[in-house]
Order: C-alpha cells, then sequence, then structure tokens
C-alpha cells in the first residue's frame, strides 16, 4: 500500500496530465481509473480527485467549443 505523501504525489501528476487531455484521452484515462479504483490501486478519495479534475477538464473543453475555438 503507498504511504498518503506517494498518493498525492500521483493524484497531482495524473491532474497535470488531466489538464492537457482530449475528449479521446479522457475516455481512455477513463477506462484506466476504472481498473485502477478495481484493483485498489487508486483509493476512492484518489478516485474523487481525479473525478473531479476530469469534470473541471470536460467544462474547459466543452467552453472552447461554444466559442468555437
Amino acid at each position: 500500500m503507498r504511504n498518503r505523501a506517494e498518493a498525492n504525489a500521483d493524484v497531482e501528476a495524473r491532474i497535470a496530465q488531466i489538464e492537457q487531455m482530449t475528449l479521446d484521452q479522457i475516455a481512455t484515462f477513463q477506462g484506466r481509473m476504472l481498473s485502477d479504483i478495481t484493483t485498489g490501486r487508486i483509493a476512492p478519495r484518489e478516485a474523487s480527485v481525479l473525478d473531479r479534475a476530469l469534470r473541471k477538464r470536460l467544462k474547459v473543453l466543452e467552453q472552447g467549443l461554444r466559442e468555437g475555438g
């Protein structure tokens, strides 16, 4: 089991990746995330944080589409 510092560092790295993802990359990431949750590699708290980051990124992408970019 990872310690809290390792988990936090991993979550921060994943959030940084999420902030740059395209829709296709988000779909792939979500599939991997579900697998990681199932196998216990991601704790529920971490999953919640990552889910919020994914929702935030999707809102940014949606806003960009509305603006025509």
